[in-house]
């Protein structure tokens, strides 16, 4: 009877539990470089040394990313992360269609700052498949205030 009543509450318990997932995001030369962290509502982007850089927002648009800061970094859809001109800054292993590398133990996560008040997302723009001359650790660092 007791088997039967512990095998019941840790099915409750698991049943209960929110969807967890990580998205690894890779850079242009398929580094791996960032990663989100889509844990119910949190959806932190964390760099790969465990840095909280953005998180990403769901508006009636899209999914937008703001910095901890507050500053508009682009949009996250369709597996594919990019900047505010439209053009591809990361992409997950799916969507990048090439061989990816750095795909090492990723640090331990640090606490994410407070959310500041984000500001107004531009217009959103033609997405293009061209990459981004920017570096995407660079790019990911402009939503923090250090």
């Amino acid at each position: 009877m007791k088997l039967i009543a512990l095998l019941l509450f840790f099915s409750l318990v698991s049943s209960r539990s929110a969807p967890y997932r990580v998205i690894d995001l890779y850079d242009s030369s398929g580094n791996a470089v960032a990663y989100i962290d889509d844990y119910v509502s949190d959806r932190v982007i964390y760099l790969w040394d465990g840095k909280p850089v953005a998180y990403l927002y769901q508006s009636f648009t899209g999914t937008d990313v703001f910095g901890f800061n507050g500053k508009h970094l682009g949009w996250f859809e369709d597996g594919k992360l990019r900047d505010n001109d439209g053009y591809l800054i990361a992409a997950t292993k799916e969507a990048i269609g090439r061989i990816t590398y750095g795909e090492t133990l990723k640090g331990v996560k640090d606490t994410p700052p407070e959310k500041k008040y984000h500001e107004q997302p531009p217009v959103k723009p033609y997405f293009s498949d061209t990459w981004s001359s920017g570096v995407l650790r660079d790019y990911l660092l402009q939503g923090t205030d250090n």
